[in-house]
């Protein structure tokens, strides 16, 4: 039986957390440092017995766990630091630019329309409506992001928004982007060129070797595949001609695991190397909108998908080690969290979550939710996480509407039961949407759910690889991100 943990009577600790791993003690601040112990010494820490000439003593120190001089301020200094987003307004706006889709997708959460269906695609005049709101928001940066169905199927709506919010921003007010996120198979020439020369960032699906991708991604008599490859070399080719360096201008890909990819990490992983793809993200499926209909065929536990992304994650680690330059992306932007105080601009590992103060996404129709997954469940019938309409309200009565608020509250980490305590609690993120499917709540009933098996479950294996000798500077090189601003703007003749 372990030796219980004694009562606290040291007045020089700082606020933490902690968390028992492997028969040591894992110390986290609010600014984000920490810390290992082990047991006996953190028992001597809390009842203010440790001795400053103790080996431990000096690394608590370093890592702001103990009160000095200056430390308070530091560390609130830090905090706000890694906070700034909350007085910065909506930055991420996600336009949905059509429902219809040419692919049928087995795990498909956009409730899409066939290709051939009426009245599910944004029109002109909502489109104007939409930048109205969008650069009513104070924020300096603004990313549009283009989602469907496919939204390249709505093209001449998409190169209108494109077109007009550059000349809406002639002076160079805001720091504008734009993103894609497409299957990319119905892009010609001239569109490709397009969006390469309006510096549009361009997103798409590999979820693997071809046979896995094809089985996933149905694409009527052809390989979904071999489409989605093809499109990305005409991307290359067409960035190469416009001389931009390639190790900016490459389309990002994502991989979504399905149950049939869970037996297949290395394989998964394998498929971006042959791509020469350098970053992969390895997305779990959600319950979101026909995902739910589907998921008892599809699901999995978060057991299981833990076992498939922490076996891909050490492989993707072993390969760095034998010179092959690829990150894991999720793990990537965990450990911004953990070993800097950047923004990684995730809206998911965030307290409160990105929802209504840090993106918004905006349905075909004109009405505005608190993000796309607060739009996934408004096409399933449930409009709890609608918050405006463009035809009718402006950006303020839109930031000020209740459901803004109510999900700020259910997602600061620091106030929910469980979470407040978590070790975690500074690296990671709830997410009230999800709640509210699973459970029925905004705030989840039981502190520990699937979602948050997945986070903690990474975030304990990361943690016990940073502990290993020279595996930081490994990992922390996955923190530093390329500045790709220079490709994302339009080409100017």
């Amino acid at each position: 039986m372990k030796k219980p943990i004694p009562e606290v009577h040291n007045q020089r600790l700082m606020p933490f957390r902690w968390r028992e791993l492997d028969g040591r003690v894992l110390l986290t601040g609010d600014a984000g440092d920490y810390a290992w112990l082990e047991r006996e010494t953190f028992g001597d820490f809390l009842a203010g017995t440790l001795s400053k000439e103790h080996p431990a003593y000096a690394d608590l120190e370093r890592h702001n766990l103990i009160r000095g001089p200056h430390i308070e301020k530091k560390v609130m200094d830090r905090v706000g630091a890694r906070s700034h987003h909350l007085f910065s307004g909506p930055n991420l706006h996600i336009l949905i630019l059509t429902l219809r889709c040419n692919q049928a997708c087995v795990y498909c959460h956009a409730s899409r329309k066939p290709k051939t269906s009426k009245g599910f695609d944004m029109d002109l005049e909502t489109a104007a409506r939409v930048l109205d709101v969008i650069f009513e928001s104070p924020s300096p940066d603004l990313t549009i992001e283009f989602q469907g169905g496919e939204p390249a199927l709505n093209f001449d709506v998409l190169r209108f928004i494109v077109e007009e919010g550059y000349r809406r921003n002639q002076g160079g007010e805001r720091n504008l982007y734009f993103s894609l996120v497409s299957n990319l198979s119905t892009l010609n020439q001239e569109q490709i060129d397009f969006l390469v020369d309006n510096g549009v960032m361009v997103c798409t699906s590999i979820d693997g070797p071809a046979d896995l991708h094809d089985r996933n991604r149905r694409f009527s008599k052809k390989s979904s595949y071999k489409e989605a490859i093809k499109k990305i070399r005409a991307f290359e080719r067409t960035y190469k001609r416009r001389g931009l360096d390639k190790e900016l201008a490459y389309v990002n890909a994502l991989a979504t695991v399905s149950r049939s990819a869970l037996k297949k990490p290395r394989e998964v992983v394998d498929a971006y190397v042959r791509m020469g793809h350098k970053v992969i993200h390895l997305r779990p499926l959600n319950p979101f909108g026909m995902g739910l209909k589907i998921w008892a065929r599809e699901g999995y536990t978060a057991q299981e998908f833990v076992d498939f992304y922490l076996e891909a994650l050490d492989y993707i680690i072993e390969l760095n080690k034998q010179g092959e330059e690829i990150m894991e992306k999720l793990a990537s932007l965990m450990l911004v969290r953990i070993l800097t105080d950047e923004d990684s601009n995730y809206m998911d590992l965030r307290s409160p979550c990105g929802a209504g103060l840090g993106q918004l996404a905006y349905n075909y129709d004109g009405r505005v939710y608190t993000c796309d997954e607060g739009r996934m469940v408004g096409a399933m019938g449930d409009d709890l996480f609608c918050i405006g309409d463009v035809h009718q309200n402006g950006y303020a009565d839109i930031i000020r509407h209740p459901g803004v608020r109510s999900m700020c509250v259910a997602s600061c980490v620091e106030c929910l039961p469980g979470c407040n305590e978590c070790a975690y609690a500074p690296y990671c993120g709830v997410c009230p949407v999800y709640n509210y499917i699973m459970e029925g709540d905004l705030v989840a009933r039981s502190p520990v759910n699937d979602r948050c098996r997945i986070q903690k479950g990474i975030l304990d294996h990361l943690f016990r690889r940073l502990a290993e000798p020279g595996m930081e500077d490994l990992l922390r090189r996955w923190t530093e991100s390329k500045d790709r601003s220079s490709v994302y703007r339009r080409i100017v003749p």
